[in-house]
């Protein structure tokens, strides 16, 4: 079987992922657009305040690592159907995808919900949880759009329509930095609300996100017929969940070990959480480079799997790799000397500026090692490798990690600056792990094995290319 017209006889692979990637980090730039600006404009409300807000980050983070995790089959099925050349497979995980982004959305947002009277049991500063219960219930509500939006971005982004994404993430960004000036502060006339005025932009600018890209798709003439017709097939909506359940299994594991992470650094106090809180909205602005590789690079990967040309996914990944690996020396070498002037621009207060100055710092050792790390699951992803590398994030989070922290952070009495120290070394292993496995699963082998653990029997039938 020949591979689809829509694909080269050998395929670039520099070129298509550098397309794919730009938007994808301007998008991925929107996301952190919009956590910085809530960050710098609560900032100015104060440490207490920015605490709030870092508490309640705290459970959303956990959720959104399980929504996103359980969504994470969606693309990659997206983009082999686009690759094989199956337009109804495309339909089908598009509506499919949404349905199931609907349904999580709501799930997670009434968890969230029932959590908020649990925020005084876990030890924290009594005020930072008196602030952070109204904020968190508005956040966990913007979740159903938010969701909605990824699995739209996520569809159009897999069949090369990433940049009308960037578009709504664009206006997003916008809104919500309007109406937190707005509602924080009380301008033209809006009511002062404080820390919940920045819920209730971030829930607006989700809303506005969703909405705007459902319109763009629903009026494009060919996106727009994938969603025509009557409902979901149930089939499809439990094979997308079969899938991204081990996905959302090392993303929880994940960002469970973090947010056990976070609120260690909670038992340190209000200023090692808000220096915290500071770090993370400036680190994300690194992270978000190999978040942007490793989401093209599973979509890649998908196409060049989808038509059977193994050797374009291993090129992608290899390339992927070495881009990202460029990128990221920049920026830790950024952060390992200006970690005090960065931590500068998000806060007045000289303690929290101190200690988030030294965490910066230990975050610019981290990018190389979370580049080859996310790199290399994205590209397993693109393969719908999930199993084993759910169980190396077990062993590495759980087993390894957590442990590390507590002993640092408590035992030693590090605080902030332990949580920060004992994820690193073991990251750096996993990242080895995810990398070796992905160049196994790729190295030349006779056609008719799978190139999997057989996890994905859309892999283990790849089309004959003879």
């Amino acid at each position: 079987m020949s591979q689809p017209s829509h694909l080269a006889a050998r395929t670039p692979v520099v070129g298509p992922l550098l397309a794919l990637a730009a938007p994808m980090l301007l998008g991925q730039a929107g996301q952190v657009l919009i956590q910085l600006t809530d960050t710098a404009m609560i900032g100015h409300l104060g440490p207490l305040h920015l605490a709030g807000a870092a508490l309640a980050g705290t459970f959303v983070m956990f959720a959104l690592y399980f929504a996103y995790g359980v969504l994470g089959a969606v693309a990659p099925r997206v983009a082999q159907a686009f690759g094989a050349g199956d337009d109804r497979g495309v339909a089908a995980a598009a509506r499919a995808g949404t349905a199931l982004a609907a349904i999580v959305g709501v799930a997670i947002a009434v968890a969230l919900s029932v959590a908020v009277p649990l925020l005084p049991r876990l030890g924290q500063p009594a005020e930072v949880v008196d602030v952070a219960g109204g904020y968190l219930l508005l956040i966990a509500w913007s979740l159903p759009a938010a969701m909605v939006a990824v699995v739209l971005g996520q569809t159009a982004e897999a069949v090369n329509r990433p940049w009308p994404v960037f578009a709504a993430m664009a206006a997003a960004v916008v809104a919500n930095a309007l109406l937190n000036w707005l509602l924080i502060f009380g301008h033209f006339g809006c009511p002062r609300l404080g820390l919940a005025g920045a819920g209730w932009a971030t829930l607006a600018a989700r809303v506005l996100q969703a909405v705007a890209l459902a319109v763009w798709i629903a009026r494009h003439p060919e996106l727009g017929r994938w969603w025509r017709g009557v409902g979901t097939e149930p089939g499809m909506l439990r094979q997308l969940f079969r899938q991204g359940l081990p996905v959302a299994v090392q993303d929880v594991l994940e960002g469970g070990s973090f947010a056990v992470g976070s609120l260690m650094v909670g038992w340190a106090g209000t200023t090692a959480l808000a220096a915290n809180q500071v770090t993370l909205g400036i680190a994300s602005l690194a992270w978000m480079v190999p978040i942007s590789l490793s989401l093209a690079t599973s979509v890649r990967v998908a196409h060049a799997a989808g038509a059977g040309d193994m050797p374009a996914v291993r090129r992608t990944g290899i390339a992927a790799l070495a881009l990202g690996v460029a990128l990221m020396a920049v920026c830790a070498a950024v952060y390992t000397t200006c970690g005090v002037g960065l931590a500068r621009i998000f806060s007045t207060d000289e303690t929290v500026v101190k200690l988030a100055g030294t965490l910066i710092t230990i975050a610019g050792v981290y990018q190389i090692s979370d580049l080859v790390q996310s790199v290399s699951l994205g590209a397993l992803r693109g393969l719908l490798d999930n199993r084993v590398p759910m169980i190396a994030n077990a062993i590495c989070y759980w087993g390894l990690s957590l442990p590390t922290v507590y002993l640092l952070t408590v035992v030693a009495d590090w605080g902030a600056v332990g949580v920060w120290v004992g994820y690193l070394p073991w990251m750096m292993l996993t990242g080895i792990f995810f990398l070796c496995r992905f160049l196994r699963l790729t190295a030349a082998r006779p056609k008719k094995d799978s190139p999997v653990d057989g996890t994905s029997a859309t892999i283990s039938r790849l089309p004959d290319r003879s």
